[in-house]
């Protein structure tokens, strides 16, 4: 495939390619990766407010699971297309998963 392409646009393509593998390179290195929890000195957390907090996590995670089943079926009307809602929610619970344990906050 890069044998069809010209100089200028192959040379592009492999500088693009050697920046986009340094990049995750960067960022999946070990040091890297792990250096947010790092940076959290957990001695200093008031687990006590985090305790009355609870009930508004509670709350948070009842709106994400419903806000899926209600949103993808209107979404799906308007366009015009199948939703699967199962996949739909499988992917939603990955992509939160991901997010929690990169330190992000969840989606909706």
């Amino acid at each position: 495939a890069l044998s069809a392409c010209t100089d200028d646009a192959c040379s592009i393509l492999s500088s693009s390619t050697n920046t986009i593998t340094s990049m995750l390179q960067h960022i999946f290195h070990k040091d890297v990766l792990l250096e947010m929890w790092t940076v959290i000195d957990f001695s200093t957390v008031s687990w006590t407010a985090i305790f009355y907090s609870i009930p508004t996590l509670v709350a948070l995670v009842l709106f994400s699971l419903i806000h899926v089943p209600i949103n993808i079926p209107a979404f799906a009307i308007s366009t015009k297309t199948e939703a699967d809602m199962n996949r739909e929610l499988m992917a939603h619970g990955y992509s939160n998963i991901a997010a929690g344990l990169c330190g992000g906050l969840q989606n909706y």
